[in-house]
């Protein structure tokens, strides 16, 4: 993966509450991981889109499975 230096100006105590949330280590790490996050969930809603009305979900009562 590139990687390039950025410098930018971002609210500290947004970094602290994602980095707690993550149990990330390092500000490098919370940025990253919430950047992956950002991206898998795009990707996740593009392919949602994609199968929108492809697929018949019948019974979504949760209460009727058994782990």
């Amino acid at each position: 993966m590139p990687k390039a230096r950025k410098q930018f100006i971002l609210d500290t105590r947004k970094i602290a509450r994602v980095k707690k949330l993550l149990g990330a280590s390092t500000d490098t790490e919370t940025i990253n991981t919430a950047l992956d996050i950002l991206l898998a969930n795009a990707e996740i809603a593009r392919l949602h889109e994609q199968l929108a009305g492809r697929i018949k979900i019948k019974n979504m009562d949760q209460s009727t499975f058994h782990g």
